[in-house]
């Protein structure tokens, strides 16, 4: 009821704006000074010289998960993100970007300036998400599914301070960033405690349109591979296995020192009504002069993939404009309908070296665990900014082979209504 009620507030609260969406609010310059328009984002220009799109968004999500039991806590109603931005360009060869959380331990998102005087050769420069992952360097608010899958949120490293090299070349067919960064990205530092991450990281992306010239449905075919390389100082770490929400099922009480890798490789084809999206990621954290007598030991290992595919039910021209309805709602339609499914699995541990698996934080062989989860999920877009999205998640966390390690089967179901302008 709580969810509902709060549904109805904003609805009530965005039907003024919404009712007017299918036209752009502006307002003229005069004599070449301030314009005001509202197209996708309330839009502020000077005489072509500065521009500023202002954004919001804010969501509510409700919770029923036996995760909540496992993790000793109540099913949750909560108001899930509020995030204010900017985000515009100076002259003809700057952009920005400022995105902040609103009561959050760690609000700042994404602020950085990009220079493109040269589109084949970029530079950005301050905080924003490391160049590695599919999923997690996508936008939330174009996510097809609720959550990020945990392969993207565990191992991807997220956002973090650096300065970037990108573009793209032979006619835009191929993609490509590089860049260092302070660290490893938030998604690797310990919510609280001691526990270590990388410092100083280079990471790099490769992609590929191969068939971008063409007029096929392969046009859309994208392929990507990605890496980053970080210096691990010694101590436990913090990646660690978790489940969607949150249930731990390998806590990495291993010591490790020497240098943190990832590869990751992507698809992503979105043919019409339909998409399929595909990653896999591995990382790989040295312990060196970890074993009982001060030898290496072989790497702890954390790896997974994901499968995931959607259909635009009704409402839309294609799966890359899914929260772009044709006759959203307020607007003399219903708006769009997509549906999602989503199979994944992520393994923590190593089995690597002769002697049998242990959890000793020295071991030589590491007991490791597993999850695997399927997603289920549907997306109702009443407009270019009001969407109702349900997800029904199953995750097993386990590997039936391996007695020592619990065995759980976890339903949870989720309904999240988020407001972006």
């Amino acid at each position: 009821m709580m969810f509902l009620r709060a549904a109805a507030i904003v609805l009530l609260v965005t039907t003024p704006a919404t009712a007017q969406e299918r036209e752009t609010v502006s307002s003229a310059p005069h004599d070449g000074g301030w314009s005001f328009r509202w197209d996708e984002h309330p839009t502020v220009e000077w005489s072509d010289r500065v521009r500023a799109e202002f954004r919001a968004r804010i969501q509510g999500d409700s919770r029923v998960s036996r995760a909540a039991v496992e993790r000793g806590d109540g099913d949750t109603f909560d108001v899930g993100r509020r995030r204010l931005g900017v985000a515009g360009e100076i002259g003809r060869d700057i952009d920005f970007q400022v995105e902040r959380e609103i009561e959050k331990a760690s609000p700042w998102r994404d602020v950085f300036v990009n220079y493109h005087r040269m589109r084949s050769a970029q530079i950005q420069i301050g905080r924003f998400k490391v160049p590695f992952g599919l999923e997690e360097t996508t936008s939330s608010g174009r996510l097809e599914f609720i959550y990020r899958s945990i392969v993207s949120d565990r191992l991807a490293p997220g956002r973090d301070d650096g300065v970037m090299l990108h573009g793209r070349v032979v006619r835009r067919t191929l993609g490509y960033e590089v860049g260092i960064f302070e660290h490893d990205g938030d998604n690797a530092r310990p919510k609280g405690g001691s526990r270590v991450f990388g410092d100083r990281t280079i990471a790099g992306r490769l992609t590929i349109e191969p068939f971008r010239r063409s007029r096929s449905t392969l046009a859309d075919v994208q392929l990507a591979v990605a890496f980053t390389r970080s210096s691990l100082p010694e101590g436990f770490p913090a990646v660690r296995g978790r489940s969607v929400l949150g249930v731990s099922f390998f806590d990495a009480d291993l010591w490790v020192a020497g240098a943190r890798r990832r590869a990751g490789a992507q698809l992503r084809w979105r043919p019409g009504p339909f998409s399929i999206a595909s990653e896999y990621i591995r990382l790989s954290d040295d312990r060196r002069g970890q074993g009982l007598t001060g030898d290496d030991l072989p790497p702890l290992l954390a790896h997974g993939w994901y499968v995931s595919g959607t259909w635009v039910v009704a409402g839309a021209t294609d799966s890359a404009r899914a929260d772009q309805p044709i006759r959203p709602v307020f607007g003399g339609g219903f708006g769009s309908i997509q549906t999602a499914v989503r199979l994944e699995r992520l393994r923590l541990g190593s089995t690597r070296g002769s002697r049998l698996p242990s959890t000793s934080p020295r071991a030589e062989s590491v007991l490791g665990n597993r999850e695997t989860a399927l997603t289920l999920g549907a997306t109702w877009h009443l407009n270019r900014w009001i969407a109702i999205e349900g997800n029904v998640i199953h995750e097993e966390i386990g590997d039936r082979a391996v007695v020592a390690m619990p065995h759980l089967h976890i339903w949870s179901r989720l309904i999240r209504m988020r407001v972006g302008i």
